[in-house]
């Protein structure tokens, strides 16, 4: 499983791939400790920061230099490219802590859910590590929105003849 460590101004770009299935911890401020504890472990580091490359080269970490930017789904789109990632929802990881979720019981969950939801919920996910409960609901359909808005972002940027043109063509589906 493809896992990143992103500074903190990335934390739009962090959050989307998390909602892709790619978690994405997020740090205040990305240092030799903290990118020490992902050598080995298979993550990459997302950083704007030309000075620190050095040391990620000397650490032997791979990452990504982005453009410091506002522009977060140029970033993205960067950043699927460059790692050849797929762009579909598996909401399947916290968006704010990055822990896994697992089924929760609607009853044992009916208090912390609006009623509305309740009622027309089936599906009920709960983060292990905070706590939050997490239902497909009216919020889905904007995400569905954004990443529409995300793929055009992508396609016009590398078109489909790119490098990666694999995750390029499954922007399309």
């Amino acid at each position: 499983m493809v896992r990143f460590l992103a500074e903190w101004h990335l934390q739009r770009v962090a959050r989307w791939l998390t909602l892709f299935g790619y978690p994405t911890k997020v740090f205040p401020k990305l240092d030799e400790r903290v990118v020490s504890s992902c050598r080995g472990g298979g993550c990459k580091v997302l950083t704007t920061s030309r000075r620190f490359r050095s040391t990620l080269d000397r650490l032997k970490v791979e990452y990504l230099l982005l453009p410091n930017s506002e522009d977060w789904k140029t970033q993205l789109c960067l950043v699927l490219r460059h790692f050849d990632l797929k762009p579909e929802l598996k909401l399947d990881h916290c968006p704010l802590c990055v822990s896994p979720l697992r089924p929760a019981d609607p009853d044992r969950v009916k208090e912390r859910i609006p009623p509305k939801s309740y009622e027309l919920g089936k599906n009920f996910k709960e983060c292990p590590s905070c706590g939050r409960i997490y239902w497909i609901g009216s919020h889905k359909r904007l995400m569905e929105k954004t990443l529409e808005g995300l793929r055009r972002r992508c396609r016009k940027l590398f078109g489909l003849t790119s490098v990666g043109e694999n995750v390029y063509s499954e922007l399309n589906e």
